[in-house]
């Protein structure tokens, strides 16, 4: 068998935002048939290409993700829109170009989401630029018919169990902001930490999307990605790095413990935004 090769069809900037695949389906595409031969019009036969064999893996579904904007995080999002981020890898054959792949659904075919239509994306696990890991992103209708979904490529398909179609052809779960806590201060040399909580009200598990930028300081900057799968019915608590307060210059020194806010910290999420600040002090 030839070396196991890498989907990348998307570039480079985007990555995994779900963390760990939220919905692993364990699903792979059946397997390619091999070499045929093709009459020509001289009698002889010319050798069909090998057809493509892939396996899928279903990374995340989602009402959002995160773009980078040069100096802070952002949703990208569209409304009545929710994203599917499939891992997707080479098994045998050639590899299937961008314009090749689509994603079926609702009666329609969707292509993957390419570099230039949006901001760079950040994504915690996974690559599409040629690691171990491929995936593809599609942006699909936030209802429709799943029966007939599929990934589809020239010379095969792959379908989504049941679990996925459902969720597919539901309304994406509500899902609000419960709890934003922030310290009121932070040591100098110490990390702020964000503590999050965010209720699903629905009946279907979803995933919260949601970044964090700072301003003052320094200058304005991403600090944290937020992703999490939320049970249906249930509120989910978690705790989030955020960055390490330096002093850059002697400037800031005087700024230290002078009971005046420091820096502010905006979180973003597809319902909104908020904003909390922080005092820096000594440590």
């Amino acid at each position: 068998m030839r070396r196991r090769q890498v989907l990348a069809l998307c570039g480079a900037g985007i990555a995994g935002l779900a963390g760990c695949l939220s919905d692993p389906s364990g699903d792979e595409s059946p397997p390619a048939s091999g070499p045929t031969a093709t009459p020509t019009g001289d009698g002889t036969a010319t050798p069909t290409p090998p057809a493509t064999e892939l396996s899928v893996t279903v990374d995340a579904l989602q009402p959002a993700f995160v773009g980078l904007n040069v100096d802070a995080y952002g949703m990208v999002s569209e409304p009545d829109s929710q994203y599917l981020f499939l891992g997707v890898s080479v098994l045998s054959g050639p590899r299937p170009s961008p314009s090749d792949i689509v994603f079926r659904f609702d009666g329609d075919e969707y292509g993957p989401i390419r570099p230039g239509e949006g901001p760079d994306v950040q994504r915690e696990v996974g690559s599409g630029d040629g690691g171990e890991s491929g995936w593809v992103l599609f942006r699909l209708p936030e209802t429709g018919d799943a029966g007939d979904a599929a990934l589809v490529w020239p010379g095969g398909e792959w379908r989504p169990d049941e679990r996925l179609r459902v969720r597919l052809a539901a309304p994406l779960p509500p899902l609000s902001v419960a709890e934003w806590t922030v310290p009121e201060t932070v040591s100098v040399g110490n990390t702020v930490a964000f503590e999050f909580a965010v209720r699903n009200r629905g009946d279907l598990p979803g995933r919260f999307v949601g970044a964090v930028n700072a301003e003052g300081w320094a200058p304005h900057r991403p600090v944290a990605i937020l992703s999490r799968r939320i049970p249906p019915g249930e509120t989910e608590s978690w705790e989030v790095a955020g960055e390490e307060i330096e002093l850059f210059d002697d400037e800031l020194a005087q700024e230290v413990g002078d009971d005046e806010p420091d820096i502010t910290y905006e979180l973003l999420w597809p319902g909104g935004s908020e904003d909390k600040s922080v005092r820096v002090v000594d440590g």
